[in-house]
C-alpha cells in the first residue's frame, strides 16, 4: 500500500484515522474474536458452578459472566462440575548455599459439563498446566505476591480452556 505522505503531513489525524480503520477492517476480516469470547449453546445460558476450588470457579464465573451467561446456584440449571483439583509446587533450582531460588508449579483441574437434564455432555476431563518462577533468594514476600498472581493467571487459562470446549456442544 502506497500512501501520499504529502496527505500525511497535510491531514496526520486523518491519515491516522484511515489506518486505523483499515487495521480494524483487516482484524474484523480475518475472523480475530478475543479469546474469552465463545459462543455458548442457549441451552447452557443458566449454569451453575460446582467445585471447592475457588480459584476456578472464580475464573469461569468471571468469563462465563463475560459471555452473558447467568452464574446461577439453581439445581436445575446446567452445570460445570470441578470434580478435582490439584495445585502442586516443587523446587526448580537452589543457589550456591542450597536455598530454592526457583518453583515449577503444575496445576491439574478435572471437570466435566452436565446438561439441564442430567446428560453428561463433556465427559471427565483433565487439563493440565505448568509454569515456573524464579526469585533472589531473601525475597520471600516478593514470591509469595508472583505465586498468587501466577496461580489466578494459571486459573484463567484452564477456566479458559474449559469454557472452550462449549464450541463442541
Amino acid at each position: 500500500m502506497v500512501i501520499d505522505r504529502s496527505f500525511s503531513s497535510k491531514y496526520p489525524k486523518s491519515a491516522s484515522m484511515v489506518l486505523l480503520a483499515l487495521f480494524a477492517l483487516l482484524i474484523i476480516g480475518c475472523g480475530f474474536q478475543l479469546k474469552s469470547q465463545v459462543d455458548i449453546p442457549e441451552e447452557f445460558s443458566n449454569l451453575r458452578l460446582n467445585g471447592d476450588d475457588q480459584g476456578i470457579i472464580d475464573a469461569l464465573s468471571e468469563i462465563l459472566k463475560h459471555n452473558g451467561i447467568v452464574v446461577t446456584w439453581n439445581d436445575s440449571a446446567a452445570e460445570i462440575e470441578i470434580m478435582q483439583s490439584h495445585f502442586q509446587k516443587s523446587v526448580e533450582a537452589v543457589n550456591d548455599l542450597g536455598i530454592a531460588t526457583g518453583y515449577a508449579y503444575r496445576y491439574s483441574v478435572e471437570y466435566r459439563i452436565v446438561d439441564r437434564s442430567g446428560t453428561i455432555r463433556v465427559s471427565p476431563e483433565v487439563i493440565r498446566q505448568s509454569s515456573s518462577l524464579r526469585y533472589e533468594a531473601g525475597n520471600e514476600l516478593e514470591l509469595e505476591h508472583e505465586e498468587g498472581f501466577l496461580k489466578r493467571q494459571m486459573a484463567n487459562e484452564i477456566a479458559g480452556r474449559i469454557i472452550r470446549q462449549f464450541r463442541w456442544l
